[in-house]
């Protein structure tokens, strides 16, 4: 237990609560409308089209895999219902 305590290295606490600096990396969003019939959309992403991006070194370094967000579809009750009386 000493040896571990001794390895550790003690820094000032302004150091440590300190903001450190991120490179920024560009995420790219999928946005689709989400439907039960679609298969795993990350899945066909990730398997198919992602190396295209990964073979490029500039494009490797920039990008980071995209986020797939779904939003809700418009549903019977949207089209039936005026929102303004």
């Amino acid at each position: 237990m000493e040896n571990v305590l001794s390895e550790v290295k003690h820094e000032k606490r302004k150091q440590s609560l300190a903001e450190k600096q991120k490179e920024p990396k560009w995420i790219l969003p999928f946005v689709t409308q989400f439907h039960p019939a679609v298969p795993n959309l990350k899945q066909i992403l990730m398997m198919s089209k992602w190396n295209l991006i990964e073979r490029q070194p500039l494009l490797k370094e920039i990008f980071e895999p995209p986020i797939i967000l779904y939003r809700r579809g418009r549903s019977l009750k949207d089209e039936l219902v005026r929102a303004k009386l």
